[in-house]
């Protein structure tokens, strides 16, 4: 079995021209950054739990426009929805399709 953190690694670094390159530091609309990074692991996306390490995956193929995201903290996990616009501008979605946040690369 793969772990989540491994996937995120192929996830986030394979290059895919079909999913969006997320490493690197987004500003919220409203404040706030999030972070993905390289080896799977993120900062500040969505608190599933209440501490450790947070880990995102992104699906490598996007439906109807947007791209499943993966949270992980702890044992606790949710599912989120990501629409780029662009290669600097994410809109994140909850599983509904309510806009939760919008992010700029900074």
């Amino acid at each position: 079995m793969t772990s989540i953190a491994s996937f995120g690694i192929i996830a986030f670094a394979s290059g895919c021209s079909s999913t969006p390159s997320l490493v690197g530091e987004w500003e919220m609309n409203g404040g706030g950054t999030k972070v993905f990074y390289e080896d799977g692991t993120c900062e500040n996306m969505l608190s599933v739990d209440i501490g450790g390490p947070m880990y995102c995956t992104i699906s490598e193929k996007e439906t109807d426009g947007y791209f499943s995201l993966r949270v992980k903290q702890g044992e606790n996990s949710a599912s989120l929805l990501v629409k780029p616009d662009g290669k600097d501008r994410l809109a994140i979605y909850n599983k509904s399709g309510q806009l939760l946040y919008e992010l700029d690369r900074t």
